[in-house]
């Protein structure tokens, strides 16, 4: 976080690209989360994730019509979640990149609360950990090969904790980091001077005219 201390621009860059290669490394393990089969693993072996799962086959399926939402509401908010993250922040991503030409303070605040909801998000596909598919109980006939019992960590759970984690690791840099000066600007910042310019060549007439009032009261 040094290079977060410091003001200078080139050092706010640095920052900034540093957190949109974390962010966009988080993105990567929540789209790992969505398209992975093993969320989660049950007592007898079967492997479950948040959008498909392993049949008795040992093959990555997706839930069919008929098993669409076989663990209930809590599986379609971890769903809901799941996709949420990634797209909160692949905006917040942009709104970093938008930052570098028009920088305002409305843009950062609303990129910190996009961020926040995208850990919130990411956190959430956890609840699917609350339902009938941790429960040691019976599922529906269509869904005989997936009786289960308590559940453990797997794969995509991990995958999962690691896009929370760059999330929030990426959060903390853009938090510290000193605000970003508009390089598309920048140009105009050194037009400055030249404005000035005219405002010395309207005092030269004042002077002029002090002294000839100078020269007549001679």
């Amino acid at each position: 976080m040094a290079c977060c201390r410091s003001g200078r621009c080139g050092n706010s860059i640095l920052c900034r690209v540093f957190s949109t290669l974390v962010i966009a490394a988080g993105v990567v393990m929540s789209c790992l989360t969505i398209y992975d089969c093993d969320f989660l693993k049950t007592s007898a072996g079967n492997s479950i994730g948040i959008f498909a799962y392993i049949n008795l086959d040992n093959q990555c399926v997706m839930y069919n019509e008929a098993t669409k939402d076989p663990y209930g509401w809590l599986q379609t908010w971890a769903r809901i979640c799941a996709i949420l993250a990634p797209a909160l922040a692949s905006a917040v991503i942009l709104m970093i990149m938008l930052e570098f030409c028009w920088n305002n303070c409305c843009v950062g605040f609303f990129r910190s609360l996009l961020l926040s909801f995208a850990e919130i998000s990411q956190a959430f596909t956890f609840v699917i950990y609350g339902s009938s598919a941790c429960a040691r109980e019976s599922l529906n006939e269509d869904f005989q090969d997936l009786v289960l019992g308590s559940c453990s960590v797997s794969q995509g759970s991990i995958y999962s904790i690691i896009a929370f984690g760059l999330y929030l690791i990426g959060g903390i840099f853009l938090c510290f980091s000193p605000r970003q000066e508009s390089l598309c600007k920048k140009g105009e910042v050194g037009a400055q001077p030249a404005a000035e310019r005219p405002e010395k060549t309207e005092k030269k007439p004042n002077d002029v005219e002090t002294g000839a009032a100078s020269a007549g009261d001679d």
